[in-house]
């Protein structure tokens, strides 16, 4: 008999058909009780009929279990199928992806740049997410009933963009909002109505819809649940803006979903554009595509998207060269839908991470090192502290040791971080690179915290922030919701934590505060102006 090559057998094994059994995925989920929320999950291996099976309650309030039929709500990874009203009208002519907004959006500035649809759908824009900004305002995203008529408005009064449109990449939901808003203006339906009569009833998705009035009776919706001391509590997105987010599904309709893209049934116009990555100005390609991403999980190929809106928590990919498809809902905001999804495919397709060599770092390698950094153009701050033979990445909530590849370089994530005097660049695998500045922690005295109360406004927000000290707390509140303060962390000289981003005290030539300026990961240099009290 021929002996096969190593390559030869790994391809037959590949080419084997998976015998796929639902008792498979129990271990994956094995923390969903009766007693908790939990997820559903699909798999299907090509030229197999799907499993699906679901863990947890939908209901605890009634008793009632999650089913593979249970109803959640999708997250971002809805926004593959507004980016597909997208190109089904550009597929028909009715519009194309180099289109400027403002032919559709008269209402949007001129920025000087056109921002094409092609950026609305890969987050090239430059525009602000209008959640941040409302939750700048005092009201993030469920605490207001918001429409997509509102996220115009918020994005028609923003003066300045984070960038130049195609020049970089930053995640926006407010691109796909205007989006669903452009597919109403051009097929004269709303986008729920479009999806209805050209995507879901032509694929068979029956238990498929958009969450465009929250209001509306779902049958057999789960609610969502936020983990807290003691027990749960419900956290609902009561909110009408979909189209960034709202997807009302199933797991099986989304694995209906899935194989339509492979077998291309809406045309190969519309999946090849679907997922194709997109290129920035300067010629390089990212991972983002339209309403999908192209990565890598451990060495595989994956063409995927997740999802998290109020506690719902959502993930659906593809492993093309594997013929495998994965979708995971839950319904509890501590479920981690990425790792449970890669957990249950890893029983069928094995996606066992390569090894990676490791090495130890001296002791003054590590004190070197350690200390505060931050990037002021997106509002990043990362705690390094030393380890045991390696440097840790420390948040509020976890401490995380980074994998030390060599001497100054470590790995977090998917992510290669490289330290040098006073700088640590992160730099992502689709070339992605971001540069920290070390900065020396800083503790202002009572008398620096108090030279910044007062009154703070922003016609970009909408919005008064008013600035106080209570004890030795520099607190945020705003002026039309005095139920939602925040606190202000001081992390170095002029700067401080707001939240998920940094807060810059903005100072004339005589050193005296004329203004704050907030930057998040999606909203850059957004500037309240210290104004005089009524």
């Amino acid at each position: 008999m021929r002996h096969l090559s190593r390559a030869m057998l790994l391809c037959a094994a590949a080419a084997l058909p998976l015998h796929v059994q639902a008792a498979d995925l129990d271990s994956v989920f094995s923390a969903y009780k009766a007693e908790t929320p939990g997820c559903a999950v699909g798999v299907a291996p090509r030229g197999q009929p799907p499993v699906t099976r679901a863990y947890g309650s939908a209901d605890l309030e009634h008793a009632v279990a999650n089913t593979p039929d249970t109803i959640f709500e999708a997250g971002s990874l809805s926004k593959q199928f507004t980016a597909t009203a997208i190109l089904l009208l550009a597929q028909d002519g009715k519009l194309a992806l180099t289109d400027d907004i403002r032919k559709y959006l008269p209402e949007m500035p001129d920025y000087g740049t056109p921002i094409t649809i092609n950026n609305l759908l890969s987050h090239t824009s430059g525009l602000r997410d209008w959640g941040v900004v409302s939750g700048l305002a005092g009201w993030p995203r469920t605490s207001a009933i918001h429409t997509n008529v509102d996220v115009l408005q918020i994005a028609a009064r923003q003066r300045a963009l984070n960038y130049t449109p195609g020049a970089a990449y930053s995640y926006t939901n407010t691109g796909y909002n205007l989006a669903a808003i452009i597919v109403e203006r051009v097929s004269g339906k709303s986008l729920a109505q479009f999806t209805k009569e050209y995507v879901f009833t032509p694929l068979g998705m029956s238990k498929t819809a958009w969450r465009d009035d929250f209001r509306r009776i779902v049958p057999n919706r789960a609610v969502a649940y936020d983990a807290v001391p003691g027990g749960f509590a419900q956290n609902m997105p009561f909110e009408d803006a979909y189209g960034n987010g709202g997807l009302l599904t199933t797991v099986g309709d989304l694995l209906t979903w899935n194989e339509s893209l492979t077998s291309k049934k809406l045309g190969d116009f519309v999946v090849s554009h679907l997922e194709e990555s997109a290129v920035l100005t300067d010629g390089r390609r990212i991972a983002y595509a339209r309403g999908l991403v192209n990565t890598k999980y451990n060495g595989v190929t994956e063409i995927s998207h997740s999802g998290s809106t109020a506690a719902y928590r959502a993930w659906i990919g593809r492993f093309p060269a594997q013929g495998f498809s994965v979708a995971v809902l839950c319904n509890l905001d501590t479920a981690n839908a990425t790792k449970l999804a890669h957990d249950a495919a890893a029983q069928y397709i094995g996606l066992a991470p390569p090894a990676r060599a490791k090495s130890t770092a001296p002791a003054a390698e590590l004190a070197r090192f350690a200390g505060l950094y931050i990037d002021e153009r997106t509002g990043g701050v990362l705690r390094i502290a030393p380890g045991t033979g390696t440097l840790k990445l420390v948040t509020d909530t976890k401490t995380t040791d980074l994998v030390r590849l060599g001497a100054r370089r470590y790995q977090n994530g998917t992510a290669e971080l490289s330290f040098s005097t006073g700088t640590l660049e992160s730099r992502t695998p689709d070339g992605e690179v971001v540069t920290f500045r070390r900065v020396e922690a800083h503790a202002p005295t009572l008398s620096d915290l108090q030279a910044l109360v007062g009154r703070y406004a922003s016609p970009e927000a909408d919005a008064t922030l008013i600035v106080s000290v209570e004890g030795d707390r520099l607190v945020l509140t705003p002026a039309n919701r005095p139920s939602a303060p925040t606190t202000l962390v001081p992390l170095y000289r002029d700067g401080f934590l707001n939240e998920d981003g940094i807060l810059r005290v903005v100072r004339g030539a005589d050193d005296k505060v004329q203004g704050l300026r907030f930057t998040r990961a999606r909203v850059y240099n957004l500037v309240f102006e210290r104004v005089a009290a009524p």
